[in-house]
């Protein structure tokens, strides 16, 4: 019987967390920003502790992961009418590449080194940095690149 309330328990919980995730929005799993990737975490662990701990009420769970998407769409209605709290909550691009030259305090501040950069450059399919009038470190992660209208030889 224990087996059978725990085999439900996990059907309710993935339920529960498919729900969660539909409702703040298929955007946050595909593009996380930190902000994103906590809510995401602390429901992960809200569903592992429910599963693990047969004596948790599983309607305080419940209630914990809704209080949480709560926040979530709260905050980001608010990032959207307010550029401060969306540079607090989202964050903002770093400038990695300015008119072909590296910019090592960019470097700096997202934790990159020269070769990485280079790297996520030849992933791109770009040869050499003065192929880019800008490149942008993005809140989620990735690197974003606006290429010289005239690439050099």
């Amino acid at each position: 019987m224990e087996y059978m309330l725990s085999f439900g328990k996990a059907i309710m919980m993935f339920a529960v967390g498919l729900v969660a995730f539909r409702i703040m929005g298929s955007q946050t799993v595909g593009r996380l920003t930190d902000f994103d990737l906590v809510v995401v975490i602390a429901i992960g662990a809200l569903i592992g502790d429910a599963l693990a701990d047969p004596e948790l009420n599983i309607y305080v769970v419940i209630a914990a992961i809704a209080g949480l998407v709560s926040i979530q769409i709260v905050t980001s209605l608010l990032a959207m009418k307010s550029p401060l709290i969306e540079k607090i909550v989202m964050g903002s691009p770093i400038k990695l590449v300015d008119n072909g030259k590296i910019l090592i305090h960019g470097l700096r501040r997202a934790r990159l080194t020269k070769n990485n950069l280079e790297q996520e450059l030849r992933v791109k399919g770009l040869e050499t940095v003065h192929d880019i009038k800008q490149a942008f470190i993005e809140p989620n992660g990735k690197l974003s690149v606006i290429e010289t209208s005239k690439k050099r030889t």
